[in-house]
């Protein structure tokens, strides 16, 4: 799968240091519905919006993990059009290192509830749909409080960007 972003503590804030950490395994989805528009995560505690996604599970394959996290964060069934590329993050800082692989998808049926972790709850998460242009700059133009909100923004923008590069 093509590299879209690697990124570390150097790119942030200078730092050379690497954790050593074996990398957590992900998946990131940029899910369209009928209406062309993507969904968001809203993390409400931070008023942070991200793509969907998150860590894969001993013994998933990663399309069946991008199933299973649209259905748990959007609520949606869907189909996998694309894949979109991966992208790698290493924080010393953070002491977190994960290989995230990103898939372009759209809703299949009807959007319903969503299925979420309990610290997604205890988050205040919800799920929102925005043109994509709109869903860019409400990720791309967000101050960064920390590090880990930095990496997300950098993580999200050159997901996004190889989607309007290739799809758009």
């Amino acid at each position: 799968m093509k590299q879209l972003l690697s990124i570390t503590d150097k790119d942030i804030n200078g730092s050379d240091e690497l954790s050593t950490r074996k990398p957590r395994v992900a998946v990131g989805i940029v899910l369209f519905d009928e209406n062309k528009h993507i969904a968001l995560s809203h993390i409400g505690i931070w008023d942070l919006h991200m793509l969907p996604g998150g860590g894969v599970d001993e013994g998933e394959d990663l399309i069946s993990a991008v199933r299973r996290e649209a259905w748990e964060e959007t609520g949606c069934r869907c189909e996998i059009i694309a894949e979109l590329g991966k992208t790698y993050q290493n924080s010393m800082k953070e002491n977190f290192v994960q290989e995230k692989y990103h898939y372009l998808a759209h809703v299949v049926g009807e959007k319903g509830e969503l299925h979420l972790e309990e610290y997604e709850i205890e988050s205040k998460t919800t799920v929102r749909w925005y043109p994509i242009e709109q869903a860019y700059n409400l990720i791309s133009k967000k101050n960064s409080r920390d590090i880990l909100h930095e990496f997300l923004k950098r993580r999200d923008t050159a997901v996004l960007d190889e989607v309007i590069k290739t799809w758009f």
